[in-house]
């Protein structure tokens, strides 16, 4: 079982590797919280810029360099190459969010020597922390986990609690 944790990660530099589903999740819900995200792929699916964007947030280009956008406050820079270990250096977070389940074991190994948090997609016992699913309502952020073993329970839990922020009942007892 994990303990959940909150963290400020506005200062913090963060690497995914992977440009799929999975990594643009975890990088759409970083979105608002995380100052700078640096993502390495091989490929960068057209519908990835789509992938990440949020909902009502606005997404900008920076004139400083054309393969970086502006989501919600935090930066993202997209290099379309292969993952090299040097992308490591001076990262704080490493997300390793590849369709090849090697190429994640072996980042969560040079992670874990230089003592650098990582997330594995691919295998739960390579991470040091698990990603959660997030639902935000106004300054309240709910992190939701199931030690990585069940995610349709978390899904289901996740609607559960977008429903009850939704309600009238609700809005009218906390707002």
């Amino acid at each position: 079982m994990y303990f959940p944790l909150f963290l400020d990660l506005s200062q913090k530099e963060i690497l995914v590797i992977g440009a799929g589903k999975i990594a643009s999740r975890r990088i759409r819900a970083l979105c608002g919280f995380a100052g700078h995200v640096t993502v390495v792929a091989l490929q960068i699916p057209a519908e990835f810029g789509q992938r990440i964007g949020r909902n009502g947030q606005e997404t900008r280009e920076s004139e400083t360099d054309a393969g970086t956008v502006e989501i919600a406050g935090t930066r993202i820079t997209v290099l379309e190459r292969g993952f090299v270990e040097a992308d490591l250096n001076q990262k704080d977070f490493v997300l390793a969010a590849t369709s090849d389940a090697q190429l994640n074991a072996r980042i969560g190994t040079l992670c874990q020597a230089r003592g650098i948090p990582v997330n594995v997609c691919s295998d739960a016992k390579c991470c040091d922390f698990q990603f959660p699913s997030i639902v935000e309502d106004g300054t309240v952020v709910i992190g939701i986990n199931a030690s990585g073993e069940d995610h349709r329970l978390v899904k289901e839990t996740r609607r559960r609690i977008e429903t009850l922020f939704d309600s009238t009942e609700f809005r009218s007892r906390y707002e």
